[in-house]
């Protein structure tokens, strides 16, 4: 073998070190993404079934990712082409998956104006604040977390809810804590949830997408040692 076919071997040996680290990353995003999904899917399953598919499809990928990265490890080193020829085959699988969910993602961005934040969070969440302690309890995690207040302005709380005051979580504080208007936060939970479903809709389609282009390289570099390994072997000399 070739002194350029050496170093392709020993870079796609620590390609595929760096895409073990890069399966664990897609893993930890999904998996991030499907716990924060659940911790209000009860309440917004409207809006939060949309990233259903791509975080619990990211977490297959990224855990199929791990253990393909070992297979292409072991075939660089052993330099064996069945190992990287098969390495090399399954990551353009999981690269053509990739690529479609990251369409999928992006095109759910675009098509978001469809889905009916107000409502939903209105219906689901805010006008139970007064009587549900569950639902209270979300809205001011929520409040608290994407540092807004009510559903488009903090005056919604006494004038949609009968008077109610603006809760602590408004301004940074916790119950029974209440906060003046002047202090809260004036974004709407409306406008922060949409940032936030596109946002993360997003990060998982641009996470995608950036793995893609790294497995497309590893690909190449696999199928050129996998053609070196093959044209030694049938020169007769030993590998």
């Amino acid at each position: 073998m070739g002194c350029g076919m050496g170093v392709i071997k020993y870079l796609l040996f620590i390609f595929n070190f760096i895409f073990v680290l890069c399966g664990l990353a897609i893993l930890v995003v999904g998996v991030l993404v499907q716990l924060g999904k659940q911790n209000y899917s009860e309440h917004l399953e409207d809006i939060t079934s949309n990233l259903t598919l791509p975080a619990v499809t990211l977490i297959v990928i990224g855990s199929i990712i791990f253990i393909i990265a070992f297979l292409g490890c072991c075939g660089a080193i052993r330099e064996s082409h069945c190992m990287i020829v098969t390495f090399a085959c399954l990551l353009l699988t999981i690269l053509i998956i990739q690529v479609a969910i990251s369409i999928y993602v992006f095109v759910v961005v675009k098509n978001s104006g469809e889905i009916d934040f107000r409502k939903i969070y209105t219906e689901n969440l805010f006008m139970k604040y007064p009587t549900n302690t569950e639902e209270k309890d979300i809205v001011n995690t929520i409040q608290d977390k994407l540092k807004c207040c009510g559903i488009d302005r903090p005056q919604d709380f006494p004038l949609i809810l009968h008077e109610t005051s603006i809760p602590g979580s408004c301004c940074g504080k916790k119950e029974p804590d209440t906060c003046d208007q002047q202090h809260s936060y004036e974004t709407g939970c409306v406008i922060a949830l949409e940032d936030l479903f596109k946002s993360a809709l997003t990060v998982l389609g641009g996470v995608a997408l950036g793995i893609a282009a790294a497995e497309l390289i590893g690909i190449i570099f696999a199928l050129c040692l996998a053609n070196s390994i093959k044209n030694v072997e049938r020169r007769g000399y030993s590998v």
